[in-house]
């Protein structure tokens, strides 16, 4: 009974660990975004504001003077209402290209019978070893006399060349577990290979396909180094990016940066909530 209750206990002190550590900088970074600039310089350092207020939301939204209560920090009205736009938008076109390519990759891998397959397999998922910023140099010059710099499409197309090798690991496996009598059956009937595919296959891989999505979303999100690298003003620069230039030369507009970090922290957070259900199913194997 005693390590029962002592297991039981060591189980609630660790869930509640987990969550205080998750949620943390969460909490931290809301209460921040609701705090005035004094409040965050406060000695000694107050946990919650005096007088909470969207200023912040405000200002990050509407823009800031440099005559105003911008702690430093400039911005241009829509400067980050554009950023999130870049942002959803490379994540869309990233997330669909790179679908469309593994998944037809991992099926050929797969189910097709050619000569050097697996060495062909293994040579594209071994580039997932390779840093980006081993190769900046080359891609920068690469991109450079292709004339994307600075580009959706050309930040489009490093993603496509960055991700597809893991998501055609992942359907890979999602595939190979995936029960092969229902995409023969198909072809029995008369179906080409394409129509079995389009029918048959893909529709079993929902879960999996919105799981991989999950991923990829995440990840081109998230993205700093190449939009850094291949981005450098407003036409291409994702929310990430610019973030950053909301740091001052003197000081920093920390209620600003926070209120920046609540709002770019709702898509993705979105996005999980969304396809959580068939993150599971995915999870728990093809059926």
């Amino acid at each position: 009974m005693r390590q029962s209750v002592l297991a039981r206990t060591l189980r609630a002190l660790a869930i509640v660990a987990l969550v205080c550590w998750s949620l943390g900088p969460i909490v931290i970074g809301l209460i921040t975004s609701l705090s005035s600039q004094s409040d965050i310089q406060a000695v000694p350092a107050r946990w919650l504001p005096k007088d909470a207020n969207l200023d912040a939301y405000r200002s990050l939204l509407s823009g800031t003077g440099a005559n105003s209560r911008a702690g430093g920090t400039v911005t241009e009205s829509g400067t980050f209402a554009r950023a999130m736009i870049n942002s959803a938008t490379i994540t869309f076109m990233s997330t669909i290209a790179v679908l469309a390519v593994s998944i037809m990759c991992a099926y050929a891998f797969t189910r097709l019978r050619f000569r050097m397959s697996s060495v062909v397999f293994w040579g594209v998922v071994s580039t997932m070893i390779v840093p980006v910023f081993a190769v900046v140099v080359t891609l920068f010059r690469l991109m450079a006399d292709a004339h994307l710099i600075d580009t959706k499409i050309g930040l489009v197309a490093v993603f496509i060349a960055t991700l597809t090798p893991l998501a055609t690991w992942l359907f890979h496996n999602h595939i190979r577990d995936m029960p092969g009598e229902p995409e023969e059956a198909a072809l029995i009937d008369g179906c080409t290979r394409w129509q079995a595919f389009t029918r048959v296959v893909v529709p079993q891989m929902r879960s999996g396909i919105a799981a991989v999505s999950a991923i990829l979303m995440l990840a081109v999100w998230g993205e700093f180094l190449i939009p850094l690298l291949l981005s450098s003003t407003r036409n291409a620069k994702p929310v990430t990016v610019v973030i950053t230039e909301f740091i001052g030369k003197y000081s920093t507009n920390y209620p600003l940066l926070a209120a920046a970090g609540m709002l770019a922290l709702l898509p993705p957070a979105i996005v999980a909530l969304a396809l959580n259900r068939h993150i599971r199913g995915m999870l728990s194997g093809a059926t």
